[in-house]
């Protein structure tokens, strides 16, 4: 998701509006017609009798012309007076590839692309050097069928190696594609041949972000900047790739650069996240906060649910739980259905944590204000510690395979049963270390953990001899483990 609408703010490969085939109108008629077309719409007859004067004598035959004249008509919203000129187009020299090329715009203006490309098609039938019809029909199937735009851009590198541009064109068919290392293998291409500038820069510098290689595109990023410091889409990309390379304090510098006019309505939600980011990886976590809702309420057609998730990142930085939960519930809530039981298992352990830090800060509490805080804590602690078990077991039920969900409900418990007087956390111990053991890559320290817990509870219940069978396999793992050990020697008769 995240990719493609990028695609959209970021990377939006356009066709040159300058014809790349052999221009076959002298520079002078061509600035004749622009200099009459922009007389179309305000005084249409004055146009009118301008164009006739362009087409008198040897210029009444001129295909090329004609269609030139069609396309100004059809630029400006004339589409019957652009047909009738294409068809003299025709009939003046049917082979000629510009009155096919007009055809097809004329069917590209009311969306009609199959006729375009069709008509496209036909201009390079009969002029295989009509690079203008190339590129037009790669354009037009761009955002229907990329691989007929890769196609007929493929054909016209094979005819004509040393057009560049071609390049720039691919770039974007393998781009729209998917293909980002393809994209940025042919833009490569492009970049060392040609002779690029501020929009190259752009292009390239946003493909070689996508393609995560950030160092690369900051190093563009500045080339295309030192051509045009307000570039846009430059301070943009500056801002994105210092976070993704970790300079975030020169990150923070680029994003106020990026954000220096408010009023700007070019802001989009991806801009806020990453500043939000930059202020996170900086400690500034309240500066990010402020960021993160921004970035919440920027985009009001579609919902983002890692936004909230990285929120929630931010707030258990700073260990404020009842907000990081808060959050991560929002993350859970947005994601519906496509949350996976590893967001289920990781909301669990925020509940867990929760209940750790207020543990903690029960033990540095002063005794003056001991009483009040350990019994509002102690109630608070447990409501923690019920969610996370209740969490856990969904977690368990959904991987019966994996040791996590009883072995964090285990956990859960014995912070539940401080003093193993119930043996809460017993059960969930046995379930995870019964899958532990089936698995000979398993972790030492969580298996000794399991198995550290059994043996207190048997020694507690003072079942001695069970008692020393998990402090016997815990030698077995770590024949080093002073606590087996002293456990052992202490169970002696």
């Amino acid at each position: 998701m995240k990719i493609r609408f990028l695609s959209a703010i970021c990377f939006s490969f356009l066709l040159s509006a300058s014809l790349y085939a052999q221009e076959p109108l002298s520079s002078d008629l061509t600035q004749q017609i622009e200099k009459i077309a922009a007389q179309i719409k305000d005084n249409p007859d004055a146009a009118e009798d301008g164009f006739n004067e362009l087409l008198k004598g040897k210029n009444k035959k001129n295909a090329s012309l004609l269609a030139a004249i069609g396309k100004a008509y059809l630029d400006n919203g004339k589409t019957d007076i652009a047909k009738e000129y294409a068809e003299d187009a025709r009939k003046a020299d049917s082979k000629n590839g510009a009155s096919y090329v007009l055809n097809g715009d004329i069917a590209l203006s009311v969306k009609d692309v199959g006729t375009a490309c069709g008509y496209y098609e036909q201009a390079i039938l009969f002029d295989e050097n009509c690079f203008e019809a190339y590129y037009k029909y790669a354009n037009a199937y761009i955002g229907v069928n990329p691989q007929l735009s890769v196609n007929m851009l493929l054909k016209l590198k094979e005819k004509h190696p040393d057009e560049l541009r071609v390049d720039r064109e691919l770039a974007n068919a393998y781009y729209q594609m998917g293909s980002y290392s393809k994209a940025k293998q042919v833009f490569d291409e492009y970049m060392k041949k040609g002779q690029p500038d501020v929009q190259d820069y752009s292009r390239y510098s946003m493909l070689l972000y996508l393609n995560k290689d950030y160092a690369q595109s900051l190093e563009m990023v500045n080339k295309g900047l030192s051509m045009e410091a307000d570039n846009h889409l430059l301070k943009r990309l500056k801002m994105y790739d210092l976070y993704e390379t970790k300079a975030y304090a020169e990150g923070i510098q680029a994003s106020d650069v990026f954000f220096a006019d408010p009023s700007n309505p070019d802001y989009v939600y991806m801009d806020y996240l990453y500043r939000a980011r930059l202020y996170a990886a900086n400690n500034e976590i309240d500066k990010a906060m402020v960021e993160f809702d921004k970035a919440m309420k920027a985009d009001d057609a579609n919902v983002h649910p890692e936004i909230a998730k990285e929120a929630s990142e931010a707030m258990q930085k700073v260990q404020n739980y009842p907000e990081a939960i808060r959050l991560y519930k929002q993350y859970l809530d947005e994601m519906k259905d496509k949350a996976e039981v590893t967001d289920l298992f990781m909301f669990g352990r925020l509940y867990y944590m929760a209940a750790g830090a207020l543990s903690a800060a029960a033990a540095d509490t002063t005794q003056a204000e001991a009483p009040v805080v350990a019994a509002v804590d102690t109630i608070q602690m447990k409501a923690y510690l019920i969610e996370a078990d209740t969490i856990f077991a969904q977690v368990a039920e959904r991987v019966p395979n994996n040791y996590l969900g009883n072995f964090w409900r285990a956990r859960t418990n014995a912070m539940l049963d401080p003093e193993t007087t119930q043996g809460l956390a017993k059960p969930y111990y046995e379930k995870a270390l019964a899958v532990l053991e089936q698995n000979p890559k398993a972790s030492k320290n969580i298996l000794i953990e399991c198995e550290s817990y059994l043996g207190y509870y048997y020694f507690v219940k003072e079942e001695y001899e069970q008692s020393k069978v998990y402090w016997e396999k815990i030698l077995a793992i770590d024949p080093e483990n002073a606590t087996a050990k002293q456990a052992l020697e202490g169970l002696q008769p």
